[in-house]
């Protein structure tokens, strides 16, 4: 792992321009450019907002309005869409660049970083619309009289966006870093086994579905089933819901959440980075 990380920090200026070229190759020939970042939350919320708000008027408490969940659901899709592209492309990138792995003086670690950074810079672009919306909803929430009741017997202050935004930083490295030791440990194995790029999209899916991202974490202990243990073993859940904590409500993310998933986040790049790094001097070999 000590050599993965070496050569990331040595080869940070190609890392950097790999990124570059990448995030122009996305929109190459299109005219709007580097505004499609942009335009594609935009379209997401306005969906959001019509579909679950207006059609679905989904609420998942009696104390919480259409309008917290629809904001509550745009930040976990936000975070998860920048994993799922991560693991998406990251699994086949080996492969993609088969061209480039014989080259000895090549840097392979940089291929799986590049598209974990490609995607959160993706994800940084759309940050400010995602803030915008909370700013919105904080300052023009829904004024059913019935709602503001039970939210202020429930102590629900609804949207609050404060300086718990601060903690973003380290939520993003925290994600990162998980991300990237995921994708090193997916671009070795699919090396092994070439299935693994089709099992990998619709692993994501299921683990997508079996996120709370469209449905509160309340219900995976719904009488009669109690499916809470997934919540414990989803690293997913615990980096979401800190997000959620600290863009939605101004709180500092759970410290034991936090702990946890910054445990995983080093058993994972480890364990990652570990297996690409034993494995690269057959790298040629498996292509």
């Amino acid at each position: 792992m000590n050599r993965v990380v070496q050569n990331l920090l040595s080869s940070r200026r190609l890392l950097r321009d790999f990124v570059a070229r990448d995030l122009q190759a996305r929109y190459v020939g299109s005219s709007l450019g580097f505004f499609w970042s942009v335009v594609y939350p935009v379209i997401n919320l306005a969906v959001y907002m019509f579909v679950f708000q207006y059609v679905m008027k989904a609420t998942w408490r009696p104390d919480q309005g259409a309008q917290e969940v629809v904001m509550l659901m745009l930040v976990g899709i936000v975070s998860w869409s920048a994993f799922a592209e991560t693991l998406g492309r990251g699994t086949n990138i080996l492969v993609d660049n088969a061209n480039l792995i014989g080259k000895l003086t090549f840097p392979t670690e940089i291929l799986p970083a590049y598209v974990t950074v490609s995607a959160l810079v993706n994800m940084l672009i759309a940050l400010p619309i995602v803030l915008g919306a909370l700013v919105w909803a904080m300052f023009f929430p829904q004024d059913d009289p019935a709602l503001v009741a039970r939210m202020a017997e429930a102590g629900n202050p609804g949207i609050v966006l404060g300086a718990a935004v601060l903690w973003l930083p380290l939520l993003l490295l925290l994600q990162a870093i998980f991300t990237a030791g995921v994708a090193y440990f997916l671009a070795t194995f699919n090396l092994f086994w070439r299935d693994t790029f089709h099992v990998i999209g619709v692993a994501t899916m299921v683990w997508m579905f079996i996120t709370p991202i469209f449905y509160p974490p309340e219900a995976f202990v719904r009488p009669p089933f109690d499916f809470g243990w997934m919540l414990e073993i989803n690293p997913m859940h615990w980096l979401i819901d800190m997000y959620r904590s600290a863009l939605t409500k101004n709180a500092m993310p759970d410290p034991v959440m936090l702990a946890k998933f910054a445990g995983a986040t080093a058993v994972t790049f480890f364990l990652g980075a570990t297996f690409f790094d034993r494995q690269r001097d057959r790298f040629a070999d498996l292509l």
